[in-house]
């Protein structure tokens, strides 16, 4: 809690940190769960969670944020800057902020340069991605605006966090170890889902998968980086191999159509499960015998991390981080240049062996820093040092 100088009756008096967190529509994807589950936990009787949205769009969690006594401010898309920029100012200039947490990557340059100009006392910048690779394929003049971005944010950010080493090495630069101001804070999943999972063959039951079907699965909003293509044609030459082989495909996003229309064609629409966006992850991985998640780049991974909690074996590609093997021996690392047929080789003898331990590897997520209670804790102890209301005690 801070001093409001603004009491009835002019004397100080407490109330929550207010603090605005960017991360445009809530939909249910990696870094907006992780935000809700932060929400959910987090003491509102100390904070005050705030959600800046798009006009015109509504979230998956809108209307949990409001249940939990969040605020949606709306601003215009920011692909119109000058209109995003006057629309974020008048937020900021309505409302009395002790914090900003920007998360969408160099955009939360413009986001915190705002911020600076409306006297926001805590600027955080907070990278889930690793885009090193992808930035290296832009044009000269977006590569160009990354850069000018990423001086923006070092200037006016005054904490940074990052989901992983490679992803503070993405925002920050190879030295960010250099900067006190940039930090890693793993992202922590919601365990007790995991602990009460619907049993595989009731969550088939419903899906309309077969019983016996060997399931391979992906949770993931359907955008470039997460490679649908190259895991949908792995399956299509491995459906010929072995008849029981199933696809399950959990999320949303703009090139659904385009991967369902591919499954069309290849005449195996009954073999492939689309089930857009969940509530209830755990209950879907329940359903599957192997996760297969051959990313381009991700910051962590979070949905692995899931995976493994639903005792799962996961075979991920190498751009991944080495951070998000929480459970040892869980997952297995692959590249994906010119590796084709060893993809399709190892799902195959991955499918005859068994899963991992899920109490296993249920202690072993519960007592590491990717439990979400423990994200939530070193937030607030962040939030309030940041603020001057208590001595350092966070930990990653």
């Amino acid at each position: 809690m801070t001093q409001d100088k603004n009491s009835p009756d002019g004397k100080p008096s407490q109330r929550p940190l207010r603090i605005l967190h960017v991360a445009f529509t809530m939909h249910a994807r990696g870094t907006e769960t992780w935000l809700m589950n932060v929400l959910r936990r987090i003491d509102r009787n100390r904070f005050q969670l705030d959600f800046l949205t798009i006009k015109d769009e509504e979230g998956f969690y809108d209307k949990e944020i409001k249940a939990l006594g969040g605020n949606l401010l709306a601003c215009p898309h920011p692909s119109n800057k000058g209109a995003f920029l006057r629309g974020l100012k008048e937020v900021l200039e309505k409302n009395n902020y002790d914090i900003v947490h920007a998360h969408p990557y160099t955009l939360s340059g413009l986001v915190l340069m705002q911020a600076a100009r409306a006297n926001v006392p805590v600027r955080i910048v907070h990278s889930h991605t690793d885009r090193r690779k992808a930035t290296r394929d832009k044009s000269f003049l977006k590569q160009l605006y990354i850069k000018s971005m990423k001086k923006v944010l070092s200037k006016t950010a005054t904490y940074g966090l990052a989901a992983s080493g490679d992803a503070a090495k993405s925002l920050f630069g190879d030295k960010w170890k250099n900067d006190p101001r940039w930090n890693v804070m793993y992202c922590g999943i919601d365990l007790e889902p995991f602990k009460k999972m619907k049993s595989k063959k009731e969550i088939r039951t419903e899906l309309g998968i077969p019983e016996k079907a060997d399931v391979i699965g992906h949770v993931g909003g359907f955008h470039f980086e997460k490679n649908h293509e190259f895991l949908i044609d792995r399956f299509i030459t491995l459906s010929k191999k072995n008849m029981r082989l199933h696809l399950l495909l959990v999320g949303d996003g703009p090139l659904k159509e385009r991967m369902i229309d591919k499954v069309r064609t290849s005449g195996l629409e009954g073999r492939v499960t689309f089930t857009g966006t969940r509530g209830d992850i755990s209950n879907v991985l329940s359903a599957m015998d192997l996760f297969v998640f051959p990313s381009l780049f991700e910051g962590l991974g979070l949905a692995v991390v899931e995976a493994q909690a639903a005792g799962l074996r996961c075979l991920v590609s190498d751009t991944l981080p080495y951070e998000v093997e929480v459970v040892e021996g869980a997952v297995e690392f692959l590249p994906l240049d010119n590796n084709e047929d060893n993809w399709e080789k190892i799902i195959l003898e991955r499918l005859q062996t068994t899963g991992i331990d899920r109490g296993r590897a249920l202690a072993q997520i519960e007592s590491s820093p990717f439990n979400i209670q423990h994200n939530v804790t070193m937030l607030m102890d962040l939030y309030e040092t940041l603020n001057g209301i208590r001595e350092q005690n966070y930990a990653a």
